[in-house]
């Protein structure tokens, strides 16, 4: 996780210098974020056994995803999981 955080951080940076950057980089690089997105949410989701942990964040999660099918901003689909995950813990005092 931290070398695709690391190279999804140089691929950002270095992206104003490089106008032209090549072809087969792009295509090779096109699914470095929603890999990121998805290994942080698999491990905030599991404990630290590598067992599915059921509280507030599955909701929030399944929200955010329906959201993103929607083709909502992304953004947007983290504040709403974000706001629900707290409505959640505020309503059971988790």
């Amino acid at each position: 996780m931290l070398g695709l955080a690391g190279l999804s951080f140089v691929m950002r940076a270095i992206g104003p210098f490089l106008p032209n950057i090549p072809a087969a980089i792009t295509q090779r690089t096109t699914g470095l974020a929603p890999a990121l997105l998805a290994a942080l949410v698999s491990i905030q989701l599991t404990g630290p056994n590598g067992i599915l942990h059921l509280d507030v964040k599955v909701p929030a999660v399944i929200l955010a995803a329906l959201l993103s099918a929607l083709r909502l901003p992304l953004i947007v689909c983290v504040v709403a999981g974000a706001l629900l995950a707290a409505l959640l813990r505020a309503v059971f005092h988790l």
